[in-house]
């Protein structure tokens, strides 16, 4: 029975039970918890016992604490195998439970109550799954299930924690639904209002006067269940009223390319397109494309992404505004311009119904991750759901493993950390260290509201509860804290300055999201930048702000710049902010490498950071500006790797050089 059929029947079945949970005689411990429910969700009714869920355990897999071992061994520039990536039939092999863990975990099962009929296990032996009553389950996690419903109505199953055997603790992951929630609903985007921008961009717009979108908004929020990032950026040829004079107020591609010293592309090798996902409603307007490509790079216009469609998605037309539109169109206008006449996979996920998550997305990539541990929760408010049962949703199966994954992969959401817990960040970070050690380079934005989390909110220290972002803890990003993706901070040409001028963090509507992690220790190829850091620049904050360990994950890795970006949406052109603009930008840099070295018989980069932090001479170093948040001025940008810009922007032709002298 899916969740779906479960909030059928609720209003017939939710009562109010007091009753514990059974107990017996094995020691139980508890596996994870939340102290409350995130913002704007709230309590609703406890659960009748006898309604029926989809019960999903990820069992634990071997070989993970070798994981930095095996990811160095591929993407370390000293390793002699350098480039020498996994197959994926190797990283299934390697990771896949132990027959210990799987007989243990299904005894416990079946001693409990659940018959060995009733128990599934994935092909891959990482998920087992069977369908279970709200007592059955209760009994089984000593635990309560309530009914959660959201402002806007969305419903959500949870518990507020659940307990697994002592002896089974290390055999399993994560079991769901259970204590997890995802936000669905997106930040607000940042741009500029049309009476305030520069000239040129006024002139090009009443060109376009014919086209009357004047009704249409020019900001709004992002469309996804993620919450979001902001706008994104590429880069390639000059316009007649935009020239590289006025990149301190309007970045074109042209002005990215004179930043980075990065040449046109000339080459457009096969398998080599560049991956950029967006989520459903988010869409493209070809028409926008087309204004853009007219403007800057002639010879695109009529160009469109290859396109897969991913659990039922749709390039939306529907509904047409900044907030629908803006996102998918920063990202392709740029990052299609930039690697021209390389082409661009565009990954649309989801319905327009049900929407997707990062999992969904991942689970068309790999096939075993469709029944992976953290990977897909059967709860519809973590993880899409399909068939979707909703009126309007994608009837077919789940994407799952059917679509080929790109050498680069850009990304331009975010959640917080404090969204999920732990356990399910760590089971989605593994995913992207198995993409690594195949060849991979996964990027994301790394937030645009400084040490604060997505709509500038912050943590209380006492309750762990957002605040308004004044005060409280500090709320680091995720995925951008996992330590095996290569997170991208922002920074701006500042007024006045030119294209030769170093640039600054971004402090002009956003700000670089960038600190430490609450999750993730400091992989290896990060401590000797720590070091370095913490000695000469310790920041003026005590735990009472961030986590000042020094054992800790720092982000982000790199940047690129990420204000006034020339965007053309909805028949207009406005400017657009955010490290939604500098991801793809860097992404796109990162592709034009690849093109290089696949062009002299080597193998895609993979994953970058091992590489860039034992050569940080390769990218510009950023020393001015900060990422305020919090009630504070943040961290500040010094000399050497920083938690606002990270190693700094690139130097496109000492990162050529860098990477074709690898194997």
């Amino acid at each position: 029975m899916r969740i779906k059929s479960v909030f059928q029947m609720l209003a017939a079945l939710a009562v109010a039970i007091t009753a514990s949970p059974l107990s017996t005689t094995t020691r139980h411990v508890v596996h994870e918890r939340r102290s409350e429910p995130p913002p704007r969700w709230s309590r609703h009714t406890r659960l009748h016992p006898a309604a029926t869920i989809p019960f999903r355990i990820g069992l634990a897999q071997q070989n993970l604490h070798r994981a930095e071992e095996f990811i160095n061994e591929v993407a370390h520039p000293d390793s002699p195998n350098y480039g020498k990536h996994w197959s994926n039939e190797k990283v299934a092999d390697m990771f896949a439970p132990t027959t210990e863990t799987v007989s243990a975990v299904k005894e416990w099962l079946h001693v409990s109550g659940i018959d060995p009929s009733r128990i599934k296990m994935s092909n891959s032996r990482n998920w087992l799954t069977f369908d279970a009553t709200v007592a059955e389950a209760e009994s089984l996690l000593k635990t309560e299930y309530h009914l959660y419903k959201h402002e806007m109505g969305h419903n959500h199953i949870a518990c507020e924690s659940y307990s697994l055997p002592h002896h089974l603790t290390d055999h399993i992951d994560i079991v769901t639904p259970t204590v997890h929630f995802d936000t669905r609903i997106g930040s607000t985007r940042k741009t500029m209002h049309h009476k305030n921008l520069p000239e040129p961009i006024l002139e090009l717009n009443k060109r376009m006067a014919k086209r009357d979108f004047s009704s249409r908004p020019l900001h709004g929020t992002l469309g996804s269940e993620f919450d979001a990032s902001n706008p994104k950026q590429g880069a390639e040829i000059k316009n007649a009223l935009m020239t590289l004079e006025n990149c301190d107020t309007m970045i074109t591609p042209a002005c990215l390319q004179a930043l980075y010293d990065a040449p046109p592309n000339t080459l457009s090798m096969p398998n080599n397109t560049l991956g950029v996902v967006e989520y459903t409603p988010q869409a493209f307007l070809q028409s926008d494309l087309d204004i853009f490509f007219k403007q800057f790079s002639p010879k695109q216009v009529g160009v469109s992404p290859n396109t897969n469609l991913i659990d039922g998605a749709t390039i939306q037309t529907k509904n047409q505004s900044f907030s629908f539109n803006g996102e998918s169109a920063l990202d392709l206008q740029f990052a299609m311009s930039l690697i021209f006449p390389q082409e661009v996979t565009l990954y649309q996920v989801g319905d327009l119904v049900n929407g997707a998550s990062f999992n969904n997305f991942l689970d068309a990539l790999d096939g075993s991750y469709c029944t992976f541990q953290g990977g897909d929760s059967k709860d519809p408010n973590i993880d899409g759901q399909y068939p979707d049962t909703l009126p309007g949703g994608f009837q077919g199966a789940e994407d799952c493993g059917s679509v080929r994954t790109t050498n680069v992969i850009s990304t331009s959401y975010g959640s917080n950390e404090a969204d999920l817990t732990a356990k399910y960040e760590q089971r989605q970070c593994l995913e992207y260290m198995k993409l690594g050690l195949q060849g991979v380079s996964i990027l994301y934005s790394s937030g645009d509201f400084g040490v604060a989390g997505n709509s500038g909110q912050c943590i209380n220290p006492v309750t762990g509860a957002y605040n308004n972002g004044s005060t409280g803890l500090f709320n680091p990003s995720f995925p951008g804290t996992c330590p095996y993706i290569t997170s991208v901070g922002a920074t701006q040409v500042l007024n006045g300055s030119t294209i030769h001028t170093p640039e600054s963090a971004s402090e002009r509507v956003i700000f670089s999201g960038g600190g430490f992690s609450n999750v993730f220790p400091m992989p290896s190829y990060q401590k000797t930048a720590m070091a370095t850091y913490f000695a000469s620049h310790m920041p003026p904050y005590g735990a009472d702000r961030f986590n000042n360990s020094q054992t800790v994950r720092g982000y982000p890795d790199v940047s690129a710049n990420g204000v006034n970006y020339v965007v053309a949406v909805n028949g207009k052109f406005s400017l657009t902010f955010g490290t939604s603009a500098s991801c793809p930008t860097f992404a796109s840099l990162v592709n034009m490498i690849n093109a290089q070295r696949i062009n002299a018989k080597k193998s895609p980069v993979g994953f970058l950071n091992p590489t860039l932090y034992a050569n940080p001479q390769v990218l510009n170093d950023i020393t001015v500006g900060g990422n305020q948040g919090c009630g504070t001025k943040g961290f500040e940008s010094v000399q050497g790797w920083d938690p606002v810009t990270g190693l700094g922007t690139p130097n496109f032709p000492a990162m050529l050089d860098l990477f074709m002298g690898l194997p």
